[in-house]
């Protein structure tokens, strides 16, 4: 039981520390991808509020009010790059959230397991005597570790999953082809 309270414990370090530099870089790729968006120019009646809520740093606001704007009927034609940017951007935003609320449940999860395998420690001369409930509470805390393994691969394949601006080929991929 002690062994997967420390598996888990260490395991959960070095992932929190994973996850800390993939928040950090996809920050900076949304606040490059706002600052883009920004940078493009087209008709909007409200520049200075945009200036403003991205100096506020409410990516999820500018999201939201370059949508109306491209929603608009007034809005006559697309703005290609524009609508290449926002789409940028809330690709950014979802991922972000979805990368906090997966690190979440695999934190949650790895707390529940631990927990209960540290009071199953402690408790083990207890368990001892009694071999059905000792087998039901070890496959339990194994199963729950298993779970927890399989939480950190979901939030690593999620970590590593390309942004749409890793996947548009380079000026140098363009050469070469």
């Amino acid at each position: 039981m002690s062994t997967i309270a420390q598996t888990l414990s260490g395991a959960m370090g070095l992932l929190g520390a994973i996850v800390l530099f993939a928040l950090q870089g996809t920050a900076r790729s949304i606040e490059r991808a706002a600052k883009r968006m920004l940078q493009v120019p087209h008709e909007s009646s409200s520049k200075i509020y945009l200036r403003h809520l991205f100096a506020r740093k409410s990516f999820h606001e500018l999201a939201r009010r370059y949508a109306e704007h491209l929603e608009s009927p007034k809005s006559t034609e697309t703005n290609l790059y524009l609508l290449e940017h926002y789409s940028t951007l809330t690709w950014l935003l979802d991922h972000d959230t979805m990368l906090r609320t997966s690190f979440s449940r695999a934190l949650l999860a790895s707390g529940v397991v631990i927990s209960v395998s540290l009071v199953a420690t402690a408790l083990a001369p207890q368990v001892a005597e009694r071999a059905a409930i000792g087998h039901a509470v070890l496959i339990v805390v194994t199963l729950g570790a298993v779970g927890c393994l399989f939480l950190y691969g979901m939030l690593l394949r999620l970590m590593l999953s390309s942004t749409p601006e890793d996947s548009r080929p380079s000026a140098g991929d363009q050469a070469s082809s």
